[in-house]
């Protein structure tokens, strides 16, 4: 049997699954089996664009934890989606991490259309990424078991008007930043920081002479409305290309070679937590000192 036709027993599996109700282990297979690397790249993106809303970035901003703690905010975004997903968002110990990111929020005036917004983002922008740079395009029925993922973390953020459709959280996603996307002092400055913590990832060795071409490459794979939106310069056409033939270069690759073993899920990898992690380790300096009064209701978690 050669790679490419191993590569999809995992699809066929899935397509057994039922996106109603097995809407959480078609999650897992899809962003711990079949497109780990584009699922988290794209999550980070979908982060990024929230800072072009004057809403959110003026928020994002009053915490100081993105300008003054990039990785370990960074880390801590992706540590609670991860861990709710791969533990189950209706298991007690997925629920520890749910409640932490309330917690976190409780402290904030979020409105509702903010949240949703920024789900809408996290169920939109991995799909559209995977369909275009992924090895194969995610079906329908993929689609609908991310929506429903989506949507039930939605519903137990305490978000309203939950759209019902992947087509109806886009049209959200679409209507929401063509009415708020505008560039303030705060879109620039955490885009920046944003911009500069990519830029710091690369190996120490490396930093000097390629600094400049991560900061072209990061440019060169966002678009035009959302730069603006940042106070960020378009890049060259041709960085587009070249970003554009990298990606899609690297999912033909993935195609022909065999699939992730089932034993061997994804893994985050995160510089803030080298040695594990409980739950309440993640969060800010005010509720992991011990200094706010809800730090006595986290639910402790165990090491992964």
């Amino acid at each position: 049997m050669t790679g490419t036709q191993r590569r999809f027993d995992r699809l066929r599996h899935i397509q057994r699954l039922d996106p109603e109700r097995d809407y959480e282990e078609i999650w897992r297979l899809v962003t711990a089996h079949e497109f780990p690397w584009d699922y988290w790249q794209s999550v980070s993106l979908a982060f990024f664009r929230t800072f072009a809303v004057p809403s959110i970035s003026a928020l994002l901003e009053e915490t100081g934890e993105i300008v003054c703690h990039t990785q370990k905010r960074a880390d801590d975004t992706l540590l609670i989606m991860y861990e709710m997903g791969r533990l189950g968002l209706e298991s007690p110990e997925g629920r520890a991490y749910l409640r932490r990111m309330n917690q976190m929020h409780r402290r904030y005036v979020i409105s509702n259309d903010d949240h949703l917004y920024i789900i809408a983002l996290f169920i939109v922008t991995p799909v559209q990424w995977i369909n275009r740079f992924g090895w194969r395009r995610l079906t329908v029925h993929e689609e609908r078991a991310l929506t429903n993922y989506g949507r039930r973390l939605a519903q137990l953020m305490g978000i309203k008007d939950v759209p019902a459709t992947f087509a109806d959280f886009d049209q959200v996603a679409q209507s929401y930043e063509r009415l708020h996307f505008a560039v303030t002092d705060s879109s620039r400055r955490l885009a920046e920081a944003a911009m500069a913590f990519t830029a710091d990832m690369l190996p120490k060795s490396l930093r000097g002479p390629l600094k400049p071409v991560m900061r072209r490459l990061s440019l060169a794979s966002l678009d035009d409305a959302l730069l603006h939106a940042v106070g960020l310069p378009l890049p060259p056409e041709r960085d587009r290309r070249l970003v554009t033939w990298l990606l899609r270069t690297r999912g033909r690759i993935l195609r022909m070679l065999p699939p992730r073993p089932d034993n061997r899920p994804h893994r985050l990898a995160l510089a803030t937590y080298p040695d594990g992690h409980q739950v309440c380790d993640i969060g800010p300096a005010w509720l992991t000192d011990g200094t706010a009064d809800e730090q006595n209701k986290v639910v402790k978690g165990h090491r992964p």
